[in-house]
């Protein structure tokens, strides 16, 4: 086994917030500090909130230069005086400043610390917590954990001058995996960690938790606290790809660690690898240590990459279930659920599941404020759902929002893909459909969006798809409804003016995926489907043949033809029912009951009788299908009404029925793509109409080249 080198090339934030000349030289020695000026004066800046330091320029050698930030404030203890808040007198960030206070009589100030930290009473049990998961952004993310201190004050006449040093040290991670052939060139570096391993685990050096320092002996440094950990994890709010050079600064308590043996665990976004080394010196406080992390590291230490266990693999979608307030997050580096969900050859918009996104935003929400505090850490989004939007009764929430993420910083650039994230009463349960050759599914209560299963108050909460796309688009129904653009409160999203709800255009699957608050239509008149160039496989269940008796058990049976794709609407673990979902709901072969016609004595005809029809009870449009033969209770498929592709508006269905989209599309013979959906009627008593094929329709084998470009709704199956 080779060693990596770890050693000292010059200061963390040296021992003042000036730090270092950027023409110093390499040094393992501590540099001159500069002198501060604290002025006892009457001014009084209590109100004034407590700032933190901030990266300046990284000299040459890799020294972290510090500034002042505008209203920095230092603790001041002195002969009598207990944690006197002083505050700087700059106006923009500076490597010097001036610190104002108060001081009672003729007392004098002794020792100072940095940062101010009300309710400290001990000088000589200073506390600081350094975390053992540290997040990194950029170089200023390290500001965070600046912690100074000083028992050098001396009179200069007209105020005091302070020499602060720094309590703790860096570790800074070079890191270069451009020669590294087990990683591919977009495969993301989540995070690395280092911690002592084998017989070093015993009596190691704390590296992070909770400590504590005494003002009156700086030169004990920091002793451990209540907790602490033998190890520092760094993760990468921007996660860097294999193929870039990157810079990383973690920040470490100073310890004891020369001559032992570590172990270095880096993850990225598909693998994990694991290697040893050994410690070549201590961590000093004010110094900085390199961690190396190169081809060459990993080859000379015998590094291990393995993916990750199956076990340890999250499952991702584009769809996400909330069911009660707090924070949440999800993989923001995988598009749908991943590489699994691109059919190889189906001309998808990639062939690469994983992305690398700079930042994130919440694009629309249903209810104010549903989604707040959405950020970009560590490859995933992060988002809360507050406590104010739970029911004061049973704690329950509801509602929907749609989550994006940019290929550049400041929610800048292209959107690169986006979720569903949707509030629910309680986990929606799996109701056991049987269908009329047998094949079991079992099904979600309830539709996408919607917050209960049997409530039609919450109709309005279903979300309505375009064919083959993953995004939502919510429909008015008979409630009154808001929405929430970038904090602003809209009208119906369906008659949103200037803010391009509609999107006429020559679209292609990448189009979809940068517009997914933009219901699309192509500018050709003849064009029925939003896509300009037909793909059966968007939903995964493509160019099935759909024979003429469906409901022959050897033809209408449980499965579907491909996987579960990235453009899949449905939570995790869930898909877009297939055709032959919903074929139970009837007793004809056909699948509908439009066609349902028997002679009477009067040679009229009998219209689309309702003893074809497997249903517990119907109020108007609202039906109760049975799931199987001794369904008493009945599924809910409520009157819902579709959202025309063109302008967004909701259609005015036949019977003020609804409509239900499965998976499957196929090419007709006239070259145009059809896709297939469940459809219902409102309840019609069965009459005498002479000619007439009008009636109580359940159609569960529908298709038509008209619908691709409407948005129905979805009912998801479990895969």
């Amino acid at each position: 086994m080779k060693n990596i080198p770890l050693y000292g090339i010059g200061l963390l934030m040296a021992c003042t917030a000036a730090c270092t000349d950027a023409d110093m030289n390499k040094t393992s020695q501590p540099v001159a500090q500069r002198p501060i000026s604290l002025f006892a004066t009457a001014d009084v800046f209590t109100s004034l909130p407590s700032t933190r330091t901030q990266i300046g320029d990284i000299a040459d050698d890799g020294a972290l230069t510090v500034e002042w930030s505008v209203g920095d404030r230092i603790g001041v203890f002195g002969q009598s005086a207990v944690n006197e808040p002083f505050t700087s007198t700059n106006t923009e960030p500076a490597s010097s400043t001036t610190f104002t206070g108060t001081m009672t009589g003729s007392d004098l100030p002794v020792y100072a610390y940095y940062p101010y930290q009300e309710g400290v009473t001990d000088k000589t049990a200073i506390p600081v917590e350094i975390p053992e998961v540290q997040m990194y952004r950029d170089v200023s993310s390290v500001a965070q954990y600046d912690f100074k201190a000083t028992d050098e004050i001396t009179d200069a006449g007209s105020g005091y001058s302070l020499k602060l040093r720094q309590m703790a040290a860096l570790v800074r991670f070079e890191i270069d995996l451009t020669g590294e052939q087990d990683l591919a060139d977009d495969e993301l570096l989540l995070d690395m960690t280092i911690h002592p391993s084998g017989e070093s685990m015993d009596g190691a050096a704390p590296m992070t938790g909770r400590f504590t320092y005494n003002l009156t002996n700086l030169d004990a440094g920091l002793q451990p606290g209540e907790y602490t950990m033998d190890g520092i994890t760094i993760q990468f709010a921007i996660p860097p790809t294999a193929r870039e050079k990157a810079i990383a600064y973690a920040v470490v308590a100073p310890g004891k660690h020369k001559g032992n043996e570590w172990t270095c665990v880096f993850t990225t976004d598909r693998q994990q690898g694991t290697f040893t080394t050994t410690a070549l010196c201590d961590f000093e406080a004010g110094m900085y240590y390199v961690v190396p992390l190169t081809a060459t590291t990993l080859e000379n230490n015998d590094a291990v990459i393995e993916d990750i266990p199956e076990e340890l693999q999250e499952e991702t979608a584009n769809c996400y279930i909330v069911t009660e307030p707090g924070e949440h997050s999800f993989k923001a580096t995988v598009i749908g659920n991943g590489q699994k969900g691109i059919i190889p050859g189906a001309g998808f918009h990639t062939e690469n599941p994983y992305i690398n996104p700079k930042s994130a935003k919440v694009l629309w929400s249903d209810r104010k404020d549903f989604v707040t505090d959405v950020r970009l850490e560590n490859g995933r989004v992060v988002y809360t759902i507050p406590d104010a939007i739970a029911s004061s009764v049973d704690g329950s929430i509801y509602g929907n929002a749609v989550i994006s993420v940019y290929s550049e910083p400041d929610c800048q650039g292209e959107i690169l893909w986006s979720w569903h994230i949707w509030g629910t009463q309680g986990m929606p349960q799996d109701v056991e459909y049987t269908n009329q050759a047998g094949a079991k599914f079992m099904v979600m209560d309830r539709d996408l969006g919607r917050s209960s299963a049997k409530s039609a108050y919450n109709d309005y909460n279903v979300m309505r798809y375009q064919w083959g796309r993953k995004d939502p688009f919510p429909g008015k129904d008979t409630q009154v409804r808001s929405f929430f653009i970038d904090g602003t409160t809209k009208e119906e999203m369906s008659n949103l003016k200037g803010y391009n709800y509609n999107l006429e255009m020559d679209a292609t699957i990448a189009d979809a995926v940068r517009n997914p608050m933009h219901l699309i239509h192509s500018s050709q008149t003849s064009q029925y489907n939003w896509l300009t160039k037909v793909n059966v496989y968007l939903w995964g269940d493509g160019d099935r043949e759909l024979p003429e008796t469906l409901g022959d058990a050897s033809t209408a049976g449980a499965g579907w033809k491909q996987q579960k794709t990235i453009y899949d609407p449905s939570p995790v673990g869930y898909r877009v029912a297939s055709i032959f979902t919903f074929s139970g709901f009837t007793d004809m072969p056909t699948g509908t009951t439009k066609d349902v016609t028997e002679p009477n004595e009067g040679n009229s005809i009998v219209a689309a009788r309702l003893d074809y029809i497997n249903y517990v009870k119907v109020s108007g449009s609202d039906w109760h299908f049975k799931a199987n033969a001794d369904d008493t209770e009945g599924v809910y498929y409520p009157a819902l009404k579709s959202l025309e592709g063109t302008n967004g508006k909701e259609k005015n269905n036949a019977g003020s029925g609804g409509y239900w989209w499965t998976s499957e599309s196929y090419v007709g013979d006239d070259a145009h793509a059809y896709a297939c959906y469940l459809n219902t009627d409102a309840y019609k008593e069965g009459s005498v109409v002479s000619g007439s094929t009008s009636g109580n329709i359940i159609n569960t084998y529908g298709r038509d080249e008209y619908l691709l470009r409407d948005a129905y709704a979805v009912r998801c199956v479990r895969e």
